[in-house]
C-alpha cells in the first residue's frame, strides 16, 4: 500500500522505468535498482519522477547474478517488482550469456526475499511465451489457424535445443526462468508469495523516448514500420499496452490479487488481434497523417492467430486490458508529435 518501501528491478528499461514512474505516483517508497551511479540522473530528473524525488532512493548493483548482492538493499522493503532480465544480443553461447543470467538472477532475487523477513510478495516479469514452443510461434504457419485457447496453466516444459537465434534463447530464458521460480517455491516454501507476469507482444508510448529515433525500436518499430511501407515478419496475434504491464505489477502487490499464481497480459482476449488492423485505426484517428504521407499505411505485418483466456487476470485484478486500438493511438500520437517537434 501506499507508503510502503518497495524495490525494483529494470527501471532503465522499457517496462521497467514505467513501473517506477506508476509505482512513485501511486505513493510507494521506491529502492529502485541500476547497475551504474551514473544511469541515475536521465531517470530521476524525467518529469513524472523528479516530483517524488523524497520517496526515491538508487541501489547500485553492477551484478544482480551474485546470490549476496541484495541482501545489503532490502532492509524496510515489503515487496520486489523484478523485471531486469538479460537481453536477447546474439552471442557465441547463448547458455552462459543468456540463460544462466537470467536464471541465477531470479534465484538471486527469491533467495534474498527468503533472507528478508519483511518481505510479502516478489512479482516477476515473465513472458506469455513461455505459454508455447519457440517453433509454435516462429515455425511454418499451420494450414489452419490453431484455435487452441491457451491459459497461464500453460506452459513449455521443455524448450528445445540447441537454440538457432539470441531470441530463441531469450524465449526459453523466461520459460526456465519461470520454472525455476515454481521448483523454488515448492521446495523451499518461504514466507512470502510470488507472482508471476505473462505479457504478450508489449508496445505503446514510451516515457524514456525524446524523439523518432528513440522511440523507433522493439516492438514499437515494428508497428510504426508497418504503418510507413515496411514489411515487418509476421508475428502472434497479442499485444498488451505497456501501462498495463506495469499497473500489473504494482497491483500485484495487493493481498486481494490471489498469489502463488501466473496472469497473462494481453489485450482483446480470447480472439486476439491484426497487426494490419493498426492502419485502419491510423485512418479513423489520423486522417491527416495519411493524407500528407507521414504515414503511408504501405507496409504489412502478418499476424499468427493466438487465443488466450485473460478471465483470471481482469478478475484478480479488477481492471480490463486497455485495448489494441488504444495503444495503437497513443503510440502514433506520440510518433506524431516526435515528427512536429524535429520541424521546429
Amino acid at each position: 500500500m501506499a507508503g510502503d518501501l518497495i524495490l525494483i528491478t529494470g527501471v532503465s528499461g522499457y517496462i521497467g522505468f514505467k513501473t517506477l514512474i506508476l509505482a512513485l505516483e501511486a505513493g510507494y517508497q521506491v529502492r529502485a535498482v541500476i547497475r551504474k551511479a551514473e544511469q541515475a540522473k536521465k531517470l530521476e530528473s524525467h518529469i513524472r519522477v523528479a516530483p517524488h524525488a523524497a520517496q526515491l532512493q538508487w541501489a547500485i548493483i553492477p551484478d544482480l547474478s551474485d546470490t549476496n548482492s541484495f541482501d545489503s538493499h532490502l532492509k524496510g522493503v515489503v515487496g520486489i517488482l523484478h523485471l531486469a532480465s538479460p537481453l536477447a544480443n546474439e552471442t557465441d553461447d547463448y547458455d552462459r550469456d543468456i540463460i544462466a543470467p537470467a536464471i541465477k538472477v531470479t534465484l538471486a532475487v527469491l533467495s534474498a526475499a527468503q533472507r528478508t523477513p519483511s518481505i510479502k510478495r516478489v512479482v516477476i516479469t515473465s513472458s506469455a511465451v513461455t505459454l508455447v514452443p519457440f517453433a509454435w510461434m516462429f515455425g511454418p504457419a499451420p494450414p489452419t489457424p490453431d484455435l487452441t485457447l491457451f491459459t497461464s496453466a500453460d506452459i513449455d516444459s521443455k524448450p528445445a535445443k540447441p537454440y538457432s537465434s539470441a531470441m530463441e534463447a531469450y524465449f526459453a530464458s523466461k520459460t526456465l526462468s519461470r520454472i525455476t521460480t515454481k521448483q523454488f517455491m515448492e521446495k523451499e516454501r518461504p514466507g512470502f508469495e510470488f507472482v508471476n507476469l505473462l505479457p504478450t507482444v508489449v508496445f505503446g508510448p514510451d516515457e524514456l523516448a525524446t524523439n523518432v529515433t528513440e522511440l523507433m525500436t522493439s516492438s514499437r518499430a515494428m508497428v510504426l514500420g508497418a504503418l510507413m511501407d515496411m514489411t515487418m515478419p509476421e508475428m502472434i496475434g497479442a499485444s498488451v499496452h505497456v501501462d498495463d504491464v506495469a499497473k500489473a505489477h504494482i497491483d500485484g502487490l495487493k493481498p486481494s490479487v490471489p498469489g502463488n499464481k501466473d496472469y497473462i497480459l494481453s489485450s482483446d482476449a480470447p480472439e486476439g488481434i491484426c497487426w494490419d488492423d493498426a492502419k485502419r485505426v491510423v485512418q479513423r484517428n489520423f486522417p491527416g497523417a495519411v493524407e500528407k504521407r507521414v504515414l503511408k499505411l504501405e507496409g504489412r505485418m502478418g499476424t499468427r492467430t493466438w487465443r488466450l483466456d485473460t478471465r483470471e487476470t481482469e478478475e484478480a485484478f479488477g481492471w480490463e486490458h486497455v485495448s489494441f486500438e488504444e495503444t495503437v493511438k497513443e503510440l502514433v500520437r506520440q510518433y506524431l508529435g516526435f515528427i512536429e517537434a524535429e520541424k521546429k
